[in-house]
C-alpha cells in the first residue's frame, strides 16, 4: 500500500514541499521583530493620536507587502516543484533544484516574518487604543477582577516580570500541545513607535473569549498573574482581540 502511495503525485509534491516548510518554520524561530526607519521623531514629540495614526499607515504598507511576498511564495513553491520532476527526468541537473528551494525557502522565511510584524502591529494599535479607555476606569484592588463588554482585568498580586515567561509557556504547551502565541515579548520597536511602556510585558494572541483564552486567563488568576484581556478589535484592525500579560503599558517617559 505505501509503494502504491509513493507513486502519487501528490505524495511526491508533499515530499518536495514540507521538509522546505519545516527548514523555513524553524530558522524563523530566531527571528525577531522587523525594525523599520522611523524618520517622524521619537514617541515623546508625537501625540497618542499621531502616532497611532503613523502605525495604521505602516501596516496597510506591511499588509499589501504580505499579499505581494504570498504570491511569490506560491509561484516559488511551483517552481520547486516543476524542477524537481525535470530533475527525474534528466533534463536538468541538480543544481538548478537546489536554487529554487533556496529561494522557496527565503521567500517562505520572508512571508512568516511579515505575517508576525502584521499582527504585532495589529494587536499593539488594538492595546493603543483601548488602553486609552482601561486608563480611566476605577483602580482595581489587589486581586481584583472586573469585566466589560471589551476588556477584562485582573489586577493579580504576583510580581510579574518576563522571567516567568517560559513557566506560563510550558503550562500552555503542555496543555495544548502548540507553542504559545505570543507576539511580543517585552519592549519591540512597534511599541517605542507608539510610546507605550511594554519592558515586562508580554502579548498572546488568544481571543479572551475562546477555549485556549479562558484557560489562559483561569491560570493567570490561579497564579495571581495581572493581565488585561482585550476583546474588541478597533476600526481597522483584524486581530485586534488578544491578552496582555504583566501590568498596563504607560506611556514612555523621556528625560
Amino acid at each position: 500500500m505505501f509503494s502504491e502511495l509513493a507513486k502519487s503525485r501528490s505524495f511526491q509534491i508533499a515530499v518536495i514541499v514540507l521538509p522546505l516548510a519545516g527548514i523555513g518554520l524553524f530558522a524563523l524561530k530566531t527571528i525577531g521583530s522587523r525594525n523599520q526607519p522611523w524618520t517622524v521623531g521619537s514617541a515623546s514629540e508625537m501625540s497618542g493620536a499621531d502616532a497611532i495614526a503613523k502605525m495604521r499607515a505602516t501596516l496597510d504598507t506591511d499588509r499589501a507587502l504580505l499579499v505581494d511576498y504570498e504570491q511569490k511564495q506560491t509561484k516559488l513553491r511551483a517552481e520547486v516543484i516543476k524542477r524537481r520532476k525535470l530533475y527525474q527526468e534528466g533534463r536538468i541537473p541538480q543544481d538548478q533544484v537546489k536554487e529554487a528551494e533556496q529561494a522557496f525557502v527565503a521567500a517562505l522565511n520572508r512571508v512568516h516574518e511579515m505575517r508576525h510584524s502584521v499582527l504585532e502591529t495589529d494587536i499593539a494599535i488594538t492595546e493603543a487604543v483601548l488602553g486609552e479607555k482601561v486608563e480611566r476606569m476605577p483602580a482595581l484592588p489587589v486581586n481584583g477582577f472586573s469585566e466589560t463588554k471589551d476588556v477584562a482585568r485582573f489586577n493579580g498580586g504576583f510580581k510579574w516580570s518576563l522571567r516567568e515567561a517560559p513557566r506560563l509557556e510550558r503550562y500552555f504547551t503542555q496543555t495544548f500541545g502548540r507553542r504559545l502565541p505570543v507576539t511580543a515579548l517585552g519592549q519591540s520597536e512597534t511599541h517605542n513607535r507608539l510610546g507605550f511602556d511594554h519592558r515586562d510585558s508580554m502579548d498572546v494572541a488568544l481571543h479572551p473569549d475562546s477555549a485556549e483564552g479562558k484557560a489562559l486567563m483561569d491560570y493567570l488568576r490561579r497564579s495571581g498573574v495581572p493581565f488585561i484581556a482585550f476583546r474588541s478589535s478597533v476600526p481597522g484592525a483584524s486581530t485586534g482581540p488578544h491578552i496582555h500579560v504583566g501590568r498596563p503599558s504607560g506611556r514612555l517617559h523621556h528625560d
